[in-house]
């Protein structure tokens, strides 16, 4: 079966011990658009029918199975194909230095007509209250993407399916909140430092800008929710240590390769106002190979708002509360020695840029 992607959160060591257990889902198709899935009513997410497959039991089997005692749904055996599979890798949340490892094998089927038949939940999908509805893809994610939750294994979980769901609806996938800020916080635990601060700094400030720049436009111009994730985001990439510039491009490949474009490009853009890295201040601890592949990624991006304002945080909000702009840059001055005049300049110009869009002095607004 095809790999349709991989979701490796990268929070366990390489010599854990690996719990495995592997899924069938069911994608039943009702209209052109819409989807017959499970509905979490007590926590409000949607997923695919299906669930783990048990010892001695084929996948197809599992799949039959799952979908009668999630949905009541009796699928129709022949009619069953292959979409893909999903592999998924994370910390486990029940053993000490385990890793929960799952590949999750999607499957497109037709189910009997006019037949319901009763649900057999077992205790989790009893409390979580499953029940079958009909729903659009498109209505399905924004769903997911506003499910919040403190189950690090559900966030990845549903993360996996609104994922499916945006590859079928051919739209670029985004985390939710909740995902964002597992990201944040297991990479912290990587590498405990005051980024963590300075990250959540940067994204309340985003979104505070967005709703303002949105009730002067009268309309939603920018999504305060992907501003606050965005900013959560930047710089995910200092999971990996200690890293200059480095911190860029791992953060760019980590959300990349989670399918998170949009999250990546910020990681990628949030530290060249000017869009060159010949003005970054701070150490070139990538290789040359690496350093031409973040030129090469740099030179191709058109910058879009919400590279511009967290370019613009970045460069105001430190992790020890501080707003403030200038006293930023000077302190960054005064540790590197210098700061190029026209980063500066430009920091300035972003300022006033958001000023203008939001009709409100920028640090009244943040």
């Amino acid at each position: 079966m095809k790999t349709l992607f991989t979701i490796d959160l990268k929070n366990y060591g390489e010599t854990w011990e690996r719990s495995r257990r592997d899924s069938a889902r069911a994608i039943i198709k009702v209209e052109q658009d819409k989807l017959a899935l499970v509905y979490a009513t007590k926590l409000g997410y949607y997923k695919f029918p299906g669930g783990g497959i048990h010892e001695g039991e084929d996948k197809i089997s599992a799949l039959v199975r799952e979908v009668q005692e999630e949905v009541g749904l009796v699928v129709v055996p022949e009619t069953v194909q292959e979409y893909g599979v999903v592999h998924r890798f994370q910390k486990s949340g029940k053993a000490k230095d385990t890793v929960f490892v799952q590949d999750s094998f999607y499957y497109t089927c037709d189910v009997e007509k006019d037949k319901i038949t009763k649900q057999t939940l077992d205790d989790y999908e009893d409390e979580a209250g499953f029940e079958l509805r009909v729903v659009s893809i498109k209505d399905a994610i924004a769903v997911n993407r506003n499910y919040r939750d403190t189950s690090n294994f559900n966030i990845a979980m549903i993360a996996r399916d609104t994922r499916v769901l945006e590859q079928m609806l051919g739209v670029v996938s985004e985390p939710s909140r909740c995902m964002a800020e597992l990201l944040l916080e297991e990479g912290v635990a990587k590498n405990p430092g005051p980024w963590r601060e300075h990250s959540f700094a940067v994204a309340r400030a985003a979104e505070k800008i967005a709703l303002a720049v949105n009730e002067k436009c009268g309309e939603k111009k920018l999504d305060p929710d992907l501003a606050y994730i965005y900013g959560l985001l930047h710089d995910i990439g200092r999971q990996e240590g200690v890293t200059y510039i480095a911190h860029v491009y791992d953060g760019y490949h980590f959300l990349m390769e989670l399918g998170y474009e949009n999250a990546a490009r910020i990681c990628l853009t949030h530290s060249f106002n000017l869009q060159t890295t010949e003005d970054y201040i701070g150490k070139i601890d990538v290789s040359p190979s690496k350093m031409e592949e973040i030129k090469t990624l740099l030179a191709s991006v058109k910058y879009d708002d919400y590279d511009r304002m967290i370019q613009l945080l970045d460069s105001t909000c430190g992790a020890d509360g501080t707003k403030n702009m200038e006293q930023r840059m000077n302190d960054v001055k005064a540790r590197y020695g210098y700061y190029p005049q026209d980063k500066w300049n430009k920091n300035f110009e972003l300022k006033e840029y958001f000023e203008k869009l939001a009709g409100r002095d920028f640090y009244d607004i943040i």
